[in-house]
């Protein structure tokens, strides 16, 4: 499969539900993004300047087209309310042909 056909899931985080869906939104608007899923509330643990958190997030999982991911990405820096936001960008090795084609017909 050419790496321009191939499908990668974005997964972040943010502190509220309200932000998620500005980001969803955002980035369907902007077809950097074909679907958006938003998940929780879930809890995350971390350190954060040395310091033990928890905290409350919402985490989206965002379905794209790999020749996207380069834009979506700084997209999603520049939108994202964190100072350090996590963005991690995971290949999709196997899916239907179906179910690409509709996301890379709906991305840029």
């Amino acid at each position: 499969m050419h790496s321009s056909n191939q499908l990668v899931l974005v997964v972040t985080t943010v502190a509220s539900h309200a932000d998620a869906e500005h980001l969803a939104r955002q980035l369907i608007y902007s077809s950097m993004a074909a679907c958006v899923q938003i998940e929780g509330p879930v809890t995350s643990h971390y350190k954060w300047d040395g310091v033990l958190q928890s905290s409350t997030e919402f985490r989206l999982t965002i379905k794209t087209g790999n020749a996207c991911w380069q834009d979506l990405k700084r997209q999603l820096a520049a939108l994202h309310p964190y100072e350090q936001p996590e963005i991690l960008m995971l290949p999709v090795t196997d899916t239907t042909e179906g179910y690409r084609d509709w996301v890379i017909q709906h991305t840029r």
